[in-house]
């Protein structure tokens, strides 16, 4: 004869239920907002993490908070990882938190572009790219306060910019051209038309 213990229930962890959950970590990703301390911090624990665990920490504050575009960004700005930081700003983008406008001169021959997003808590980046005889000279990736933007007539229909500089980038990149770090946060830009 056997010993037969009372079995529990089984009942889902923590992490593996479908409801929000407004405990301890939703009201430190609410108190970032208010609080520049908690929002290092956060970001400074977030650095620490291996990446599966940053990866699950940011699925967490989209599961725990209404609005977690603050924390997604205060990730964001520490993490390394190209594919991570490519998720990330695809998080943020899904949210509808990234403003992009673009502003381009010249003809397909020969002229100047910039690609400029604005995430919220950050300053306004831009991808330059300039090109002479259909073939890009530059590309780089500027901040607002590094940019030097000219006053244009007006930004142009995200479409048309990317009809006008998707071909460029192409060619670059398959005549073994440099690409930038960071370019791949203007992914949006491709993904949006």
């Amino acid at each position: 004869m056997g010993y037969s213990a009372p079995v529990k229930g089984s009942r889902p962890g923590i992490a593996s239920t479908d409801r929000r959950r407004f405990g301890s970590f939703s009201r430190l990703l609410q108190q970032i907002a208010r609080d520049d301390c908690a929002l290092d911090g956060l970001a400074f624990a977030y650095g620490s993490l291996e990446v599966l665990e940053r990866r699950a920490l940011a699925e967490a504050a989209l599961q725990d908070v209404a609005n977690p575009t603050q924390a997604l960004v205060a990730f964001l700005t520490v993490e390394e990882d190209p594919g991570l930081r490519q998720r990330l700003a695809a998080l943020i983008d899904s949210l509808g938190r990234i403003e992009h406008s673009a502003y381009v001169q010249g003809t397909e021959a020969q002229g100047e572009a910039w690609l400029v997003q604005s995430l919220p808590g950050l300053e306004p980046e831009s991808l330059h790219i300039t090109w002479k005889s259909s073939k890009i000279e530059r590309i780089e990736v500027e901040s607002r306060t590094d940019a030097n933007i000219r006053p244009l007539e007006a930004s142009v229909a995200l479409p048309d910019a990317v009809q006008t500089l998707a071909p460029l980038i192409w060619q670059h990149m398959r005549s073994g051209g440099h690409l930038p770090e960071g370019v791949e946060r203007f992914a949006g830009f491709f993904s949006l038309t």
